[in-house]
């Protein structure tokens, strides 16, 4: 093993340019897999931060309950009759504290917040808009909603029953600001007078538009629930199996469970365009780098068939003279791998401090970057077994030289 890689080496040295260009080869097929990849991703968590970021991955509410039919009934004897759905009626979830127990020892459900959600409208002098209402514990409910870092004005964390938090359109519309009050008439008929504590802009039109956040008691109140919950909103550690633990809770609790994956479907169909696309743009890189690879690689065996004859005519064997272009290939693969891995850092730490200046002073990244070791270590690896199988060709047609005809033919 030292003869083969002693040789490979002197090879490698032997030919600096040639040597140069092909490492440089795979440097860069690495580079841009690892740009590719980690721009995709930072913009898909962008993504999820902005438009999901304030809502829960799975909401969980008692399911909707079906009348019965009559010749279902026993000794009815009724028969040929139709059923039509009644209007919805409000079911909540009684002893919300127990469910939130049961459901945080589900893998992979980190928080669970119980909420009041419903309609109603907010009342400033003769304007009068339908907006959602959402209450809960603020400093729990931060958690699922992520609104602190959006708040522009005022405060949140420590609103009290009296108080309330609205988006900037929304208050825009109304002509109010922070130390304003405002009424809120719910959809049970019921009115209540809330000072404006804070503001917030997320960027989204639907919230910032139409949602306003309360406390939990001040919810129960406007909404009549007394001390029950209209859901538990639920985080998760990994936002995409979203589906699976939804489908996990109804079926071992019963309750309907609603996913955010299902409910956003086009933005989980745009994720996974963006993940082929990520694919095959690497997978066209690293095609590219191999031929290349190989090409190279095959003009080095052409210019060394004397030396490789001479080797064959003193005994050396078809394994060991394989191994040495396989080894050359190995080299230039790690070499060529970790620059591009090196270069693919830089690259992504000057994108990321190219900022761009958003409403109110908020400054976000122009391209969103996320560096994972995962992709830096499948780039590289990728790009090592890339190379080494287009070593392949080019080490097997050294073996399959003749001593005699290489050497005769000058």
């Amino acid at each position: 093993m030292r003869f083969e890689a002693t040789l490979a080496y002197r090879h490698l040295r032997y030919s600096p340019g040639q040597s140069l260009l092909t490492i440089m080869t795979v440097a860069v097929a690495v580079t841009v897999m690892i740009f590719i990849n980690s721009l995709i991703l930072g913009l898909q968590n962008r993504i999820l931060k902005d438009q999901i970021g304030s809502l829960p991955h799975v909401t969980v509410k008692m399911a909707e309950r079906d009348p019965n039919v009559l010749e279902d009934l026993p000794g009815s004897g009724f028969r040929g009759s139709s059923v039509e759905k009644q209007a919805i009626q409000r079911v909540d979830i009684q002893q919300p504290d127990l469910l939130e127990e049961q459901l945080m020892k589900f893998p992979g459900v980190t928080v669970a917040v119980s909420a009041v959600r419903g309609q109603a409208f907010v009342i400033r002098g003769q304007k009068r808009y339908g907006v959602a209402v959402s209450g809960s514990v603020p400093y729990r409910y931060e958690r699922i909603v992520s609104l602190q870092e959006n708040m522009i004005a005022g405060r949140w964390l420590d609103l009290t029953s009296e108080e309330v938090v609205l988006g900037f359109r929304l208050a825009d519309d109304l002509g109010v600001k922070v130390g304003d009050r405002i009424r809120l008439q719910s959809s049970e008929g019921i009115s209540q007078t809330f000072l404006i504590a804070g503001m917030f802009d997320t960027g989204l039109n639907s919230l910032d538009q139409g949602q306003v956040f309360v406390t939990l008691r001040a919810a129960q109140d406007l909404f009549a629930t007394g001390r029950d919950v209209s859901s538990i909103n639920l985080k998760l550690a990994r936002p995409f199996l979203a589906n699976d633990i939804a489908d996990r809770i109804a079926g071992a609790l019963g309750y309907k469970c609603e996913s955010w994956m299902r409910e956003q479907a086009q933005i989980v169909n745009a994720f996974n365009a963006q993940n082929s696309s990520r694919l095959m743009i690497s997978g066209f890189s690293l095609l590219a780098s191999a031929f290349g690879i190989a090409s190279v690689l095959i003009v080095s065996v052409l210019q060394k068939s004397k030396q490789i004859g001479i080797l064959k005519s003193i005994g050396a064997r078809d394994r060991q003279l394989m191994l040495v272009f396989t080894l050359e290939g190995l080299f230039i693969a790690l070499l060529g791998a970790s620059l591009g891995a090196v270069g693919g850092s830089l690259l992504l730490k000057a994108l990321m401090g190219i900022k761009q200046v958003a409403r109110f002073g908020k400054a976000n990244t122009l391209f969103p970057v996320t560096f994972d070791a995962n992709v830096f270590l499948g780039a590289m690896g990728a790009a090592v077994l890339a190379t080494l199988i287009a070593s392949i060709l080019p080490a097997w047609r050294a073996a399959r030289m003749s001593p005699v005809d290489v050497i005769r033919g000058g």
